[in-house]
């Protein structure tokens, strides 16, 4: 923190060539395509713009033509094609759920919209969902508490929205249709209505029939914006962004004696009258005026409103002889959840002690509530023929009524440097403190209880680049996580605070001029602590004493090793563990340390490679390989590990219109996504072919 220290003390020189030197991206030296752009200014990493080479930390991205050219139409879909990350999708948290060096979930693992960090609420998050309107997907993996707050130690993904253009217009749409009545469709416009107002309007919807009853989906998204450009120096951009999503009501499949019966892949064992509804809906107004050379200044405003709704029967199971299915879980759910914020920062280029610097320092502000309705105690049952079935009513013993109210109230003070110390050498610092009030009040009986939380958070590095072909880098960071969301108190009480994470990261990134290639490799160790473990002598208390750790190795390359032929691959390789954790069990407390944490796969890797074989058409495979996750602490249960193949065919018919046809699933696998390892399983898509036009005008 030593430069950040010291900036204080030294006035910041303001002249022009006391700046950092603008970054150059050229084009012939990265491979289309690529995952990692190492020389491409970053928005995630860091809150300077710095390029991931320069970046004392594991960064990726994916632009819009790749994300097209390999048919993601989901937003968490890009998120677990870069190294490490996958999902763990459930209609509960909102089916956007990840995975992260060792860590799962919302409470771990951060998503972002433009750098504004989206509150979990119990555990869920439905916004964004649609690719259509994203400039690019952002990921930076381990801690990043230091840039965007608790609730990130696994990782943090943004999701870049495409803005108003001064310099030109593009006009694009597409439509496709697809198996199981799958339509999709969007338009998208932006460009300069005058020198000093642009705009970019982006809209799309998709519907589908669905692979199983109740699977069905009809969706609208948009994100519309508008720029102004009263002079050089200021600029104003107005945003209004969102989607209705009529989602899927599917739950999982029981598992017949630990196995999946292949006749109930079509089934699905919810009620008639399910519902999984959400609607989000997003307003920000953002100035950024550049005060004189050398200082910038930003201040976005912004609200985010949504509203959940889900009525289901949520769990499944056969009986000991196998010929009927019990059904229990009929849980009714509301989430009404309002978030306003307002960050603002300073970006300051100029001289620290005669060596080039660049800091940033700012406010954050946010403050969220939760009006959650619920039937708890969630009762309701029913047994069905599982080769016969009849879906029935939702019931419910339990009316729905309000539950809790909980406000979150949080601001933080940040800042980040980058020093360059030496030719080749670059010093790297951040450091936030958070002070949260987290309200909580029990509309049914009454009880009110509050928590503050007071974290500290910070990250320093170092950058060395001995040449233009390779640079090393090392770092240590710290992060927190809520124990049980953002929104909600631990074990029903205040006494719990939030656990605590640190990271040490060393790696390389480097380019493979023969080929168009980059590389990155990073090695990494991640301890969390804090979290809650049962009292060993006392099984009826708990402590905030248990411990889990993960230590990993994850290589990506991209290249073009002949013309027109183009490879982005990645592969992470972890060891996750309970280094500290009891679990109450039958009365009393049985240690899982040693044991790997649920949900967590141990081995990834992801493949995308592409062929211009004739002028006009190319050939895209793809493989996705996600390897055996726990379904319990105990690890007696596991999801089985997966490989998914897709492959694609483009045709350019002209340079404003192009078509495509995709197959997702070619082999047509049954696998798990997430469930419960040998009761249900959530299944991944069936093999499904896309068949999509694309149109620029």
């Amino acid at each position: 923190m030593a430069c950040i220290a010291g900036l204080a003390m030294h006035p910041v020189a303001s002249r022009a060539q006391d700046a950092l030197p603008a970054v150059e991206v050229s084009a012939g030296e990265t491979a289309p395509g690529s995952s990692l752009g190492l020389d491409v200014p970053n928005a995630t990493g860091s809150r300077l713009g710095l390029a991931p080479r320069e970046t004392p930390a594991s960064v990726s991205s994916l632009g819009s033509a790749d994300i097209a050219e390999r048919n993601l139409a989901r937003a968490q879909d890009v998120a677990v094609r870069f190294p490490g990350v996958t999902e763990a999708p459930a209609p509960g948290n909102g089916g956007t759920s990840l995975v992260a060096r060792g860590f799962a979930g919302h409470s771990s693992v951060a998503q972002l919209v433009d750098g504004t960090r989206l509150v979990v609420a119990s555990g869920t998050v439905t916004y964004p969902f649609s690719t259509w309107p994203f400039e690019s997907v952002e990921v930076l993996r381990g801690p990043a508490s230091v840039l965007f707050g608790d609730g990130a130690i696994g990782a943090a993904v943004n999701y870049i929205t495409k803005k108003p253009r001064f310099d030109r217009t593009e006009r694009e749409a597409f439509f496709s249709l697809g198996s199981f009545g799958t339509r999709q469709g969007g338009i998208g416009l932006r460009g300069p209505i005058n020198d000093t107002l642009a705009y970019s309007v982006y809209v799309d919807a998709g519907s589908s029939d669905g692979f199983r009853r109740f699977e069905s989906y009809d969706r609208q998204n948009y994100a519309l914006a508008l720029a102004a450009r009263p002079s050089s120096a200021l600029k104003f951009t107005f945003s209004f962004d969102g989607g209705r999503n009529d989602d899927a009501r599917y739950f999982g499949t029981p598992l017949l004696d630990g196995v999946l019966d292949s006749r109930l892949r079509r089934t699905n064992f919810n009620v008639d009258d399910s519902v999984v509804k959400y609607d989000d809906r997003m307003w920000r107004a953002k100035a950024e005026y550049q005060l004189g050379n050398g200082i910038q200044l930003r201040n976005e405003l912004y609200h985010l409103a949504s509203a959940r709704h889900w009525r289901n029967a949520e769990a499944y199971t056969f009986n000991r002889a196998g010929t009927r299915v019990s059904r229990s879980d009929y849980i009714e759910i509301l989430h009404d959840q309002e978030q306003t914020g307002n960050r603002f920062d300073a970006i300051f280029d100029g001289q620290l002690g005669g060596l080039k610097n660049r800091f940033v320092a700012g406010l954050d502000w946010y403050r969220t509530t939760l009006l959650h309705t619920n039937n708890s105690p969630y009762g309701g049952a029913s047994t069905v023929d599982p080769f016969f079935f009849a879906p029935g009513r939702f019931i419910s013993p339990v009316p729905t009524l309000p539950g809790r109210h909980s406000t979150l109230e949080t601001t933080a003070l940040f800042a980040e440097d980058a020093l360059e110390l030496a030719p080749g050498w670059k010093l790297v610092a951040g450091l936030r403190s958070d002070r949260m009030r987290l309200d909580n009040n029990d509309l049914r009986t009454g009880a009110r209880l509050s928590k503050t939380y007071s974290p500290v958070t910070g990250r320093i590095g170092a950058v060395w680049t001995p040449s233009d072909a390779v640079s090393f880098y090392g770092q240590y960071g710290t992060g927190t996580d809520p124990l049980s969301g953002a929104l909600s108190l631990p074990n029903g009480g205040n006494s719990f605070d939030l656990t605590k994470g640190r990271q040490l990261e060393v790696g390389a990134k480097g380019s493979l001029p023969a080929i168009k290639g980059e590389w990155t490799l990073a090695l990494y160790r991640i301890e969390k602590r804090n979290l809650l473990s049962r009292d060993a002598s006392d099984p009826r208390v708990t402590q905030q004493v248990g411990r889990q750790s993960s230590t990993g190795v994850e290589l990506a390359v991209a290249a073009e090793p002949l013309p027109g032929w183009t490879v982005d691959a990645n592969a992470a390789l972890l060891r996750a563990r309970y280094d500290d954790f009891n679990e109450a069990v039958g009365g009393r407390a049985v240690s899982r340390a040693g044991n790997i944490p649920v949900g967590v796969p141990e081995r990834t890797a992801n493949l995308w490679t592409a062929y211009r074989f004739q002028p006009r058409w190319q050939l895209g495979i793809g493989a996705r390989y996600v390897g055996a996750r726990q379904s319990n602490a105990a690890n007696t249960a596991r999801l089985p590990a997966y490989t998914v193949l897709d492959v694609s065919l483009a045709y350019e018919y002209s340079r404003s219109l192009d078509f495509s046809l995709a197959v997702k699933n070619l082999t047509d696998r049954d696998y798990a996504v997430s469930g419960t390892g040998n009761v249900r399983w959530l299944l991944g898509a069936p093999r499904t072919v896309q068949l999509k036009a694309r149109a620029r005008f």
